[in-house]
C-alpha cells in the first residue's frame, strides 16, 4: 500500500501522529497555568476562588490514597466480595414462597371534638 505523499514527507521530518500527545501536554500546561493564576488571585485578596484552589489537590489526594490503599484492580479479580450460597436471601413468605392476602382489622378510633 503507497502512502499519500504528505504524510510519507511528514514521518520523515518527524512530524507523525502521536495520537493525540500534543494536546494532552497542551492540557496540562495550560491547566497549571490558570491553577498559578488562580492561587495569585487567591494571594492577592479574592477569597472567591479559595474554593477552586483548595478543591483540586484535595480530589488528588483522595484519588492517590484510595490507589494506595485499594491497590490496582486486576482484570481477573471482581469488583466487590462474592455472596456465599448461604448468603442468599430467603423469600418473604416462607419456606413455600406463597403468601396470603389479609385484611389486618384496624382498631375503632373515636375523634373527640376538641382541639388537640
Amino acid at each position: 500500500m503507497t502512502q499519500r505523499p504528505e504524510v510519507a514527507a511528514s514521518r520523515r521530518h518527524g512530524h507523525g501522529d502521536d495520537a493525540g500527545g500534543v494536546w494532552i501536554v497542551t492540557g496540562l500546561v495550560l491547566g497549571a497555568v490558570v491553577y498559578a493564576g488562580m492561587v495569585m488571585m487567591l494571594v492577592a485578596g479574592f477569597t472567591s476562588v479559595t474554593p477552586l484552589v483548595v478543591i483540586p489537590p484535595v480530589l488528588i489526594a483522595l484519588i492517590a490514597a484510595n490507589s494506595l490503599v485499594g491497590g490496582p484492580r486486576r482484570p481477573g479479580r471482581s469488583a466487590g466480595r462474592p455472596l456465599a450460597e448461604s448468603q442468599v436471601p430467603e423469600s418473604s413468605g416462607g419456606p413455600t414462597g406463597s403468601r396470603s392476602a389479609e385484611p389486618v382489622p384496624s382498631a375503632a378510633v373515636e375523634e373527640s371534638g376538641e382541639p388537640r
